[in-house]
C-alpha cells in the first residue's frame, strides 16, 4: 500500500494553486535458499537468506504535480534493497566499466542510491518526456513484461536470457543512465517507447562513444493479447573481452482466464575484436490463478557461442513455483529451479553457489515472504 502525502502547493507571487501528489512505498522480500551446483571441485551445496526472489525489494518516492492544460510534472526516486543484510544495490553512472560504484569502506556493503529509476518528466497529451536514469525498455517492457516470475528468483528467464551481456561485462543490460526517454500515447492498444542513453566521453577519443546507446520497443495490448519486441543497442570499443552490445527480443502472451501462456525470445551479440559471440534463448511459461495461489512453470532452452572456436553451447531451465497471498499486501511464496549445461558449456546457472564446472547443472529453492507498503 502507497502511503500519499497529498499537498496544494501555493504560488506566493500570484496566489494561484497547483495540486500535486507524493508518494513513499516500496516491497520487501526475503527468502530462505537451498542451492547445489557442479564445480570444478565437485558438487557443492549452499544455505542462504536471499532477497528479491518474487519481486524486487524496493524504497521508492514518486510524485505528480497537475501543471494545467493537460500537462503534469511527474519524479521517480528508486532504490534497491539487499534486505536479508541491510545494504543497497550498486548503480553504473556512465554506462561503462569506469562508472561502477566504488567499492564501500566495509567490503560487501553498498549504500542506498536510487539505481533503479531517477528521472524527472512530463506527461500530457504528445506522451511522456523523462529524463534520467531509467529501465531500458528493451528488458522492462518485453522480456519482464511477461516473465511468469517477473525476472525475480532461481526459475526467472533471465537465468539463461541477458546471460551474454552479465559475462562481458555490459552495463545497460536493464538500467541506463543519462537517459532520455519519450513514451508515445496509446492508440488503441499500440503504443512506442524510444530511449537514447549517453556514456559522456569527451570526442576524439578510442572510446568517445562507450556508453552510448539506444533503446526503441513497440507493443500492442488489448484484451487477453499482449505483444511487445524491441532492440537495444550500447556502442563499446572493440576489445578481446567486449564490443558493441546488441539484445533483440520478443514477447507475447495470452490470457485465457483460467491460465496465461507466456513466450519470449531474446538474442544477443557482442561484437568483440576477433569474434561476435552470440546467446539465443527461448521461454514458454505458464500462470494459472487459483483463489490465493498463483502456480507458476516454465521451460527455457538457449545456446550460445561465447567460447570463441567451440561448437555451440546448449543450457536447459525447468520451473516450478507457487505464491500464496495472505493479504493485498503479503504473500508467501516458494520457487525451485534446475539448469543444465551440454555441450561443454557452463554459463547458465541458477545462482548462489559458484562457477560451473562443464557440463555442469546447478538447482536452487528459494522459500519466501514478500511485502509491499
Amino acid at each position: 500500500m502507497k502511503k500519499t502525502l497529498v499537498a496544494l502547493a501555493a504560488l506566493a507571487a500570484t496566489g494561484a494553486f497547483a495540486q500535486s501528489t507524493v508518494s513513499i512505498w516500496g516491497t520487501v522480500d526475503a527468502s530462505y535458499n537451498y542451492a547445489s551446483a557442479d564445480l570444478a571441485s565437485g558438487n557443492q551445496t549452499k544455505s542462504f537468506m536471499g532477497n528479491s526472489q518474487l519481486g524486487s525489494s524496493k524504497l521508492g518516492f514518486s510524485g505528480l504535480e497537475d501543471l494545467g492544460g493537460g500537462l503534469k510534472g511527474k519524479f521517480w526516486l528508486e532504490a534497491g534493497l539487499a534486505n536479508d543484510n541491510g545494504a543497497g544495490k550498486g548503480t553504473n553512472t556512465n554506462n561503462q566499466a569506469s562508472g561502477a560504484a566504488a567499492p564501500n569502506a566495509i567490503p560487501g556493503s553498498q549504500g542506498i542510491v536510487f539505481q533503479r529509476r531517477a528521472y524527472v518528466g512530463l506527461v500530457g497529451n504528445f506522451g511522456e518526456l523523462k529524463l534520467g536514469r531509467e529501465y531500458v525498455n528493451t528488458f522492462l517492457g518485453v522480456q519482464a513484461a511477461v516473465d511468469p516470475y517477473g525476472t525475480n528468483g532461481p526459475a526467472d528467464s533471465t537465468q539463461l536470457m541477458l546471460t551474454l551481456g552479465a559475462k562481458v561485462g555490459a552495463a545497460t543490460i536493464t538500467n541506463a543512465s543519462n537517459m532520455i526517454t519519450y513514451i508515445t500515447p496509446d492508440f488503441s492498444g499500440f503504443s512506442a517507447n524510444v530511449q537514447y542513453f549517453m556514456g559522456e566521453n569527451t570526442s576524439g577519443a578510442a572510446n568517445s562513444d562507450d556508453g552510448n546507446g539506444y533503446s526503441a520497443t513497440a507493443q500492442y495490448s488489448n484484451g487477453p493479447i499482449f505483444v511487445s519486441l524491441g532492440q537495444q543497442q550500447t556502442k563499446y570499443a572493440s576489445t578481446a573481452a567486449l564490443g558493441d552490445y546488441t539484445l533483440r527480443s520478443l514477447s507475447a502472451s495470452y490470457n485465457f482466464g483460467m491460465a496465461k501462456v507466456v513466450y519470449t525470445y531474446a538474442h544477443e551479440e557482442v561484437a568483440r575484436l576477433a569474434d561476435t559471440p552470440k546467446n539465443d534463448s527461448n521461454l514458454i511459461g505458464v500462470i494459472v490463478p487459483f483463489g490465493a495461489f498463483n502456480f507458476k512453470a516454465d521451460y527455457i532452452r538457449a545456446t550460445n557461442s561465447y567460447v570463441a572456436g567451440a561448437a555451440d553451447a546448449t543450457g536447459e531451465l525447468f520451473g516450478l513455483g507457487v505464491d500464496y497471498a495472505l493479504s493485498k499486501r503479503s504473500k508467501v511464496y516458494a520457487t525451485y529451479a534446475n539448469v543444465k549445461n551440454s555441450d561443454g558449456g557452463n554459463l547458465y546457472s541458477t545462482g548462489g553457489v559458484g562457477t560451473l564446472a562443464a557440463n555442469g547443472s546447478s538447482n536452487n529453492l528459494a522459500v519466501g515472504i514478500f511485502h509491499t507498503f
